[in-house]
Formats: structure tokens, C-alpha cells, sequence
């Protein structure tokens, strides 16, 4: 990295590499080809798209982690490096045939029950946020109900119905996940806990969404591609070097509505100004200037808020926020600087006071005696 104007987030372990940099074009491409040089990444795909604002990360954290991608188990134990316990990757071109496949089983032949057998065969799995599924996502993907990837846990319950859950009392024999996310590598990590669990046909999208928009265009896709980096909501245009202001083709309007009222709203989120909540969330502008940024009704009784900020701002680190740490207790006769001050102003006047005093009656009592010394040395009394 040294010499490179290189920002982003760059994770290593012994399992392998998670990097998401930013950089001009020369200096992010010589890193990616010097880690494709060992003979170990030499097939991993690097995905490229444009940042138009300059630089997408604040600063540049390269760290090593005990796990690249942090999931509900301990991913030490995962055989990630093993490509036969993972799911089967799939072309962006093969992906788009299995989706046009069974939307047109589901839309065509809704009335035939051997159609409808096939179409339930197939599960469209979203293994992302609810937030990233808000801005875009594959038609016919079922909202994922969670924060964060970490509590992801589709298919691990026994339970034969759970609403939240896609997977719950599917046919794990039979029926075929196709999995997706942004970039690939959570299909990657969490197939591997489907495969213990016992599912069989276990499919993945090579390169996550951000290749097959950039392969396949926004076929089967609706909204925006939602990143982890100061871009956000990305268009589909986006990655055939369009700009975003040219997007306006159907398939890619605006899916994204605002929490509080449900109105359709440009797919940025914003955190919610309490800052004991955080929750990212898209809201519209006057649901935002009404609950003064934040999310519910409830945040705004909160004790600590921050400022409502504008639609392109972002708020600093948590700590910029936090309460000051409380002074420590004052021991028993403890003096502040300044007071100790006052009170040596207050002695020193006290004492020049006194002393001017002093003076003066020394020489009254000189001066008031009938001495003839005294009186024929007039300069005895300035003397005294």
C-alpha cells in the first residue's frame, strides 16, 4: 500500500481476503493484480465500478480478523476454503435463465398445478439486509427481516413454519436455493452452514448482483444496488459507465418508500439522530423535518440526539456524540486554581494594607514629639 492512494476496508485471516477499496483506477488495479499473483487468488474476480465523488471510504483499515464475514456461528469451523461445500456459482447468464424460468412458470401457467410444483421447486433466497432489499432487489425475493448479516439465520430452525423464515419446512431434497447478495461472498460463507444443515441444491450468483447488472443489465431487477461505502444507492446504469441521472428506464424506478408514511422516496438512507437507535432507514423529507430525523416518535424522547442532518450528509463516529466522561470526586478541601488565586490576591492586599498601616503610625509617633534633634533634622521624619 505504500505510495498507493488506496482507501477502504481490507480483512485478512487464514481462510483468505474481504477488500473493499477505493483508489484511482491505476493504483486499486495494481493492488488487485499483485494479490492475483499468488497462485491462490489468481481465479478470484475482482469487481470494478466507477465513483464519480472521488474516493468512496474515509481512510484506509487494513486489519486482520478472525472472520471475514462475521455469521451466527463460529466460521472457523466452516469449510469455506472447500468449493464442493459451498454452492454451486452460477453465471450471471445461467441466473437470469433460471429467473425468466420460473417467472414464466408462475405468470404463464398460474392455473396449471404442474406449473405451480415447479415454481415451488425453485426458491429465490435474498441473504442481505432489509435495508439493502428496501432500495432493490430480484423480483419475486421475500424481504429478509433482519439488521444484520450476522443474525441471519434462514433455515436453521426446525420449525416447519416461521414467518420470517424462507426456508422454513422447505424440501431440502427437491427444491433449489438460488442464493444472492451484493458481491458473493455471504452466499459463499452461509451456504456453507445450508450444506451442514442438509439442503442439496445449493445455487449461487457469481459475483453477486453488482456483476450481473453490469452483465445482464437490470433483467428480472428492480430498484437500486444498495453498497457499504458513501455511494449507497447505486442504478444499474451505473456499471455500464452511465450516469445515474440517466436511469430512467421502468425496470429500475424507484421501489424505496418511506418508513413513517410509505411514500416513494429517493432510495439514500439515513441514520436515525439517536443515537442509542442508529437505525438506518429511508425516509422523505417532510417525515424527516417532522420527527427531526429520527425514526419513530418514541427516538424523539430520547436523551441523546444528534442533529438533523441533510439528505447527502452523514454523521461522524459515535464517540464525536457521546457524553463527556464524569470528573472525578474532589477530595475534601480541594481549592480550584482560579479560587486559590482570589484568596492570594485578596491575602497580598490584606498584607500591603496592614503594612501601609504600620508605617503610618510609626511616623506619627515620631513626628508628634518635641525632641530639639528631631526638630532641627526635618529630614529625620522621612528618614523614619
Amino acid at each position: 500500500m505504500e505510495g498507493r492512494n488506496i482507501r477502504g476496508r481490507i480483512y485478512i485471516n487464514f481462510q483468505g481476503i474481504n477488500a473493499q477499496l477505493s483508489g484511482p483506477r491505476k493504483d486499486a488495479m495494481d493492488y488487485a493484480n499483485w494479490v492475483k499473483e499468488d497462485e491462490r487468488f489468481a481465479p478470484t474476480y475482482i469487481q470494478v465500478s466507477p465513483s464519480p465523488r472521488g474516493h468512496a471510504f474515509p481512510r484506509l483499515k487494513l486489519r486482520y480478523k478472525p472472520s471475514l464475514v462475521q455469521v451466527c456461528e463460529d466460521s472457523d469451523s466452516l469449510p469455506l476454503t472447500d468449493p464442493t461445500a459451498r454452492a454451486v456459482p452460477l453465471t450471471p447468464k445461467q441466473w437470469r435463465e433460471k429467473l425468466e424460468k420460473r417467472h414464466d412458470a408462475l405468470t404463464k401457467g398460474a392455473g396449471e398445478v404442474s406449473n405451480l410444483e415447479n415454481v415451488k421447486k425453485v426458491l429465490l433466497l435474498d441473504v442481505r439486509n432489509r435495508y439493502e432489499w428496501d432500495v432493490g432487489h430480484f423480483q419475486g425475493a421475500q424481504r429478509p427481516e433482519v439488521e444484520c448479516f450476522k443474525s441471519t439465520e434462514f433455515g436453521l430452525s426446525d420449525e416447519k413454519e416461521v414467518e420470517a423464515d424462507p426456508l422454513a419446512g422447505v424440501d431440502k431434497e427437491n427444491t433449489e436455493i438460488l442464493m444472492y447478495c451484493t458481491g458473493g461472498i455471504r452466499c459463499d460463507v452461509y451456504s456453507t452452514i445450508l450444506r451442514k444443515k442438509g439442503f442439496k441444491n445449493l445455487y449461487s450468483l457469481r459475483g453477486g448482483v453488482a456483476k450481473y447488472l453490469k452483465e445482464e443489465g437490470a433483467s428480472q431487477w428492480n430498484g437500486r444496488l444498495f453498497v457499504f461505502d458513501s455511494r449507497l444507492a447505486v442504478p444499474p446504469a451505473f456499471y455500464h459507465g452511465e450516469p445515474a441521472a440517466d436511469d430512467t428506464s421502468s425496470s429500475t424506478s424507484a421501489i424505496a418508500r418511506c418508513l413513517t408514511c410509505g411514500s416513494e422516496v429517493e432510495p439514500v438512507h439515513r441514520n436515525c439522530a439517536n443515537l442509542d437507535c442508529n437505525n438506518l432507514y429511508l425516509s422523505c423529507a417532510a417525515c424527516t423535518a417532522k420527527l427531526r430525523g429520527c425514526c419513530c416518535s418514541e427516538c424523539m424522547e430520547a436523551p441523546r440526539l444528534r442533529p438533523v442532518l441533510g439528505q447527502d450528509e452523514t454523521y461522524q463516529r459515535w464517540h464525536n456524540y457521546r457524553d463527556p466522561p464524569p470528573p472525578p470526586p474532589r477530595p475534601p478541601g480541594w481549592v480550584s486554581r482560579r479560587a486559590l488565586k482570589r484568596r492570594r490576591r485578596k491575602e497580598r492586599r490584606k498584607e500591603e494594607e496592614r503594612l501601609k498601616h504600620t508605617g503610618a503610625s510609626e511616623v506619627h509617633c515620631s513626628s508628634g514629639g518635641e525632641s530639639s534633634s528631631e526638630q532641627a533634622n526635618p529630614s529625620f521624619v522621612h528618614q523614619v
